[in-house]
């Protein structure tokens, strides 16, 4: 994975936790999905394609979902109720909107999807053999929160 990529990934979700959800979040290092998989009760993901093409997911646990609906909605966390798979899918994709204009103005023009949702206890994702991937972690207050990068093909 390039680093400017990732780079460019950190740096959108900063940026939309901090005006969305008024949170700053703390930078882990990435990771290697292959040796790790997120505890993640909600998978938001948005797809892109053009001149670069894969996935960016936002990977939570209900409690981070709900602080993160809360702050967004301006309620309680506790309040929140069915607003959250619509929150999430929000952040995943203005995330994704702003990686992809850090894209375009690197000359690799690209559009991107609706996002898509799953929200449960008991599922994995997986992808194929010819996707790259890379996990950044990340701390909000004691929670954690992942956001990934899944490329295809390049």
């Amino acid at each position: 994975m390039k680093d400017h990529l990732i780079a460019h990934l950190v740096a959108a979700t900063h940026e939309v936790f901090e005006t969305m959800a008024g949170t700053t979040l703390r930078s882990c290092p990435p990771i290697e999905p292959s040796a790790f998989a997120p505890m993640a009760n909600v998978v938001a993901t948005v797809g892109f394609a053009g001149g670069i093409s894969g996935l960016v997911t936002l990977y939570s646990g209900f409690a981070a979902a709900r602080a993160i609906t809360g702050a967004m909605l301006g309620m309680e966390a506790a309040e929140v109720n069915g607003e959250m798979p619509d929150a999430m899918g929000e952040m995943a994709n203005m995330i994704a909107g702003l990686f992809r204009s850090k894209l375009v103005a690197e000359g690799l023009p690209c559009d991107i999807s609706i996002p898509t949702v799953t929200v449960g206890s008991d599922f994995s994702t997986r992808y194929g053999s010819e996707v790259t991937r890379v996990l950044c972690p990340f701390e909000m207050g004691n929670e954690e929160i992942f956001v990934g990068l899944a490329l295809t093909g390049n």
